[in-house]
């Protein structure tokens, strides 16, 4: 429940162990590299060039996610739910052929796959060709002998609501040879035989009754022929693409080693990015970045394998190290939510524990529901077992799956079971009463139903609300007593205690109450301006002190939306079930029913989750960080290997080889310090 301390970590090496040095520190997991600077007074030295390295590690990517599709169509690997990874040596990979197999793979699918397009591209050709030939497989010449030296001939349709017989005597008329070939329910196709002089007026005469001319292709064949060669061309294809496929699926067998490959060529990839914030010489290169305390000895250890000299220092006043969180694994799951706001300020206090515990409460109230809250648990818990996402992801389900669990606790208390299910069965479907012990568990719950009994429910809202608000108080006390401000802490902290006390004691005493509330408004009056130097200074630091008050009591209402949010869930709920039970007489009315039930209660769950997430967090964001909070921390961020489908295990150190390498490196691994 704090934040990391950080070391600075320098790194002095060759330029040619550049590339080791970062895969090493990648594979660690726990080193975040940062651009060197590359002017230093009046020297300047370049940053390291990595665009080709990369450039074909981006092509080969490109490749691989082309190839992978079609690899995993074909492939008789079972079908994955979640995720999975291969746990493979990658240096041994790469060294007995695997890695070359392949990316040999890779290069045959691509080339199937090119063969395939072209494949799909003719036939479509070809279809297109069959259906231009089609009218005309009765016509007996060759399809590309339409003209002579005197004469032409010209191939079109004839809509059949034009008057065909009378056009072919006009045509007749003219001196012109019509052969109707052949006719369907809208045309006639007709191969008119002219003299090239008198084109231009049969072509007018043609156009008038609706001719459309038709370019047949230049083949010297029939056009029946012609289309018979387009069949058999046709048959032929569908045997290579039943051969490719055959291909295809025997490639499908290296699937596993082409998502490796996909690992390695994107580890390659994120290797360019970090080595292109090295700066160096010929040589030499350094390396600047940040690594957690806890982190020092397994980074010392990993780079004592390499000829370099490295230093780890703590930050100074001009640093700005980034983040890291350090929590147990319940608050781990909300830590993203603090990301959403904002990372603390390095060396700040971290509130992901008290929020974690907060946000639990909160949203339980909120949405109060057992039935709601089980579906959450099952779901999050449930995806985490069979997906295995990423951490993401996965902290993300944790959260909402802890959540759950609060929303079903809650929903006990209050009675909320998919709002007021059992009870509308009790009622409508079996004909019990509902004035029973067990009519009243399921309609208030074990404390109270804030739909009927709202103001109860207000007064607990704003009763968390206003612990919630005097722990981040606390911890801006405790915050201050360590800053070794506690003098500052008692003047402008305390007196609100005190004065809030009084405000709770009307409750018991009031004349005891009043006392302590007129003690507390003095206190403030008086000590709030503690640190100003004038009197009228720490006067008017003590009226501003009495008026934030009003800003206090803005906070506290806000908690008032915990109301109305835990009753929105059961409304609608309740309201979905009076709603099911109107259509419940008969088979087709309980199918209806059953419809309704399922995505009322659906859309229900899904709206609620949302508007409770974001109030929940608003509260924490405003009412709670708004006490103490620093924020302003960049998120730290280490250089990590591609893990989409493959674990490296060589990746393991081995502690025995280590020690014999840095015995045997012992002249050239040294640790270096800055002068001073």
């Amino acid at each position: 429940m704090s934040v990391s301390a950080m070391k600075k970590l320098t790194v002095l090496a060759y330029t040619g162990d550049a590339d080791a040095i970062v895969r090493k520190l990648m594979s660690l997991k726990c080193v975040d590299i940062r651009t060197v600077p590359t002017k230093h007074g009046l020297m300047a030295i370049d940053l390291l060039s990595v665009e080709a390295q990369r450039a074909e590690s981006e092509r080969q990517i490109q490749a691989i996610n082309r190839a992978l599709p079609h690899l995993a169509k074909y492939s008789h690997r079972h079908s994955r739910i979640g995720r999975s990874l291969h746990e493979v040596d990658r240096t041994a990979f790469c060294c007995d052929g695997r890695r070359k197999l392949a990316i040999e793979t890779v290069t045959k699918t691509l080339e199937i796959l090119e063969r395939i397009d072209a494949w799909n591209t003719e036939k479509l050709s070809l279809q297109h060709l069959l259906g231009i030939l089609a009218p005309w497989l009765a016509y007996d010449a060759p399809i590309n002998v339409s003209k002579t030296e005197k004469t032409e001939i010209l191939f079109g349709s004839v809509p059949l609501v034009a008057d065909l017989p009378q056009l072919l005597v006009r045509l007749e008329e003219m001196g012109v040879y019509a052969e109707t070939v052949s006719q369907d329910e809208h045309y006639a196709y007709l191969a008119i035989t002219c003299l090239k002089s008198e084109g231009e007026a049969i072509s007018r005469e043609l156009t008038l009754s609706g001719f459309l001319k038709t370019e047949l292709p230049n083949m010297a064949l029939t056009a029946r022929g012609a289309s018979e060669a387009a069949e058999q061309r046709l048959e032929a294809i569908e045997t290579e693409f039943f051969n490719a496929e055959t291909a295809l699926r025997g490639l499908s067998e290296r699937l596993d080693d082409v998502e490796i490959l996909f690992d390695i060529e994107s580890t390659t990839v994120n290797v360019c990015i970090q080595k292109r914030k090295l700066a160096g010489t010929k040589y030499c290169v350094v390396l600047t970045g940040w690594v957690p305390a806890i982190k020092e000895q397994d980074v010392s250890v990993a780079l004592s394998l390499y000829a370099c000299a490295c230093e780890f220092a703590d930050p100074v006043e001009t640093d700005k190290p980034p983040v890291l969180l350090r929590n147990n694994q319940w608050a781990s799951s909300f830590e993203w939510v603090v990301g959403m706001y904002s990372y603390p300020k390095y060396g700040s206090f971290d509130p992901t524990f008290i929020m974690s515990i907060f946000y639990f409460l909160l949203f339980g109230l909120m949405f109060a529901d057992v039935g709601y809250g089980l579906i959450l648990v099952t779901v999050c818990f449930g995806g985490i077992k069979l997906l295995r996402p990423k951490s993401g992801m996965r902290r993300m389900l944790m959260m909402f799956g802890y959540c759950g669990i609060s929303s079903a606790l809650m929903g006990v208390l209050f009675g909320g079971w998919f709002g007021d299910l059992p009870t509308a069965i009790m009622q409508n479907l079996l004909g019990l009463p509902i004035n029973t012990n067990i009519g009243h568990f399921f309609s208030s719950g074990l404390w109270l139903n804030p739909i009927d009994d709202p103001m109860t429910f207000l007064i607990i809202s704003l009763g968390v609300g206003a612990i919630h608000m005097l722990v981040g108080m606390a911890v801006k006390f405790f915050l201050l007593c360590r800053a070794r401000r506690a003098k500052e802490g008692i003047c402008t902290i305390v007196p609100f205690w005190i004065l809030f006390a009084g405000f709770g004691l009307f409750f018991v005493n009031t004349t005891v109450a009043t006392y302590v509330t007129v003690a507390g408004a003095v206190m403030i009056l008086v000590l709030n301006g503690y640190g100003q130097k004038s009197i009228f200074s720490r006067i008017i630091k003590g009226l501003g002190g009495l008026y934030s008050l009003i800003n206090y009591a803005s906070d506290l209402l806000s908690y008032s939306r915990v109301l109305a949010l835990g009753m929105v869930a059961g409304v609608v709920a309740k309201v979905i079930n009076m709603i099911t039970s109107l259509g419940s007489s008969g088979p087709i009315g309980f199918f209806f029913m059953l419809l309704i039930l399922l995505l009322g209660h659906a859309l229900n769950i899904g709206i609620n989750i949302l508007g409770t997430f974001v109030h929940t967090a608003r509260l924490q964001y405003i009412e709670f960080f708004g006490k103490f909070y620093e924020d302003g921390g960049e998120p730290f961020d280490p250089a990590l290997p591609s893990e989409e489908y493959s674990e490296d295990v060589s990746t393991m150190l081995n502690e025995t080889h280590i020690k014999r390498k840095r015995r045997k490196n012992n002249e050239y691994c040294t640790t270096f310090k800055h002068p001073g």
